[in-house]
């Protein structure tokens, strides 16, 4: 069993100066990372970063401005090299809706276009989807509630989810997860978040190098203060959540 980090950017410059020792620790301390891309380019470069690091896994992702920038051949492109190359990734993220950078409706109704066809994407290669909601989490519960409806597919993951409260009991009737990043150590809405959702839809995440209460570089390296958090919330063992979040991201990437 190891820890699980679904959700960091570990080619960020951010780590340019210590990412060997970086991913050396992570190795020696059983943390297994998701490292989400932002478009094409950048899951490319990631992959090439990271090829040799059975502990870290590359997502194809394409950030909601992202999908707003890239020409239609391109998004196409991108859609067949993955179809094609379905064996070297287990989740695709992060992607989704943002309605917190972008303004304009029209450039809402390209990126909820393209977030659609990726998780049709998911859908046909069954590859768990990483979700990226500011300020569109509504559009997206609805969009998710969809496809749940007519396909049953389960495996969406909803990334630092900062929705209102009353959309917690529809997140937990699709029976999807959210992934907890480190600031439930001091923010009431994701400590909501964990009491009100069973265990069995949670998994967690850094969003490394960003989300860390200190204000510090965050890292995967942090990833067992949110088990313990996630535990003292729920009244658990801190290995009987390790054991029930591996569990879940066993059943979200197989």
């Amino acid at each position: 069993m190891a820890y699980v980090d679904v959700h960091a950017h570990l080619d960020f410059e951010n780590f340019n100066q210590d990412r060997d020792q970086l991913i050396k620790k992570l190795k020696e301390s059983n943390i297994i990372t998701l490292t989400n891309t932002l478009n094409p380019k950048n899951y490319q470069d990631t992959c090439r970063m990271f090829h040799s690091q059975s502990h870290i896994h590359v997502c194809p992702g394409l950030y909601p401005q992202d999908a707003e920038k890239i020409t239609d051949q391109e998004f196409n492109d991108y859609i067949s090299y993955l179809r094609e190359h379905a064996d070297d990734f287990v989740a695709i993220g992060e992607v989704g809706l943002d309605r917190y950078n972008t303004e304009d409706p029209k450039l809402w109704e390209l990126q909820e276009q393209r977030f659609k066809a990726l998780i049709e994407l998911g859908i046909e290669l069954d590859k768990p989807l990483i979700m990226h909601t500011r300020k569109a989490e509504e559009r997206v519960i609805e969009i998710l509630e969809h496809y749940v409806q007519e396909t049953g597919f389960k495996k969406f993951d909803l990334h630092c989810f900062s929705g209102k409260k009353k959309l917690i009991p529809r997140i937990k009737a699709l029976g999807i997860y959210c992934s907890i990043p480190l600031i439930v150590l001091n923010t009431q809405s994701f400590q909501i978040l964990v009491e009100e959702l069973p265990m069995r839809q949670l998994l967690v995440e850094t969003d490394s190098p960003f989300l860390n209460p200190s204000k510090e570089r965050n890292s995967p390296l942090n990833i067992p203060q949110i088990y313990a958090k996630i535990a003292e919330i729920k009244g658990l063992d801190v290995k009987e959540v390790e054991h029930m979040v591996y569990r879940n991201f066993q059943k979200f990437t197989l």
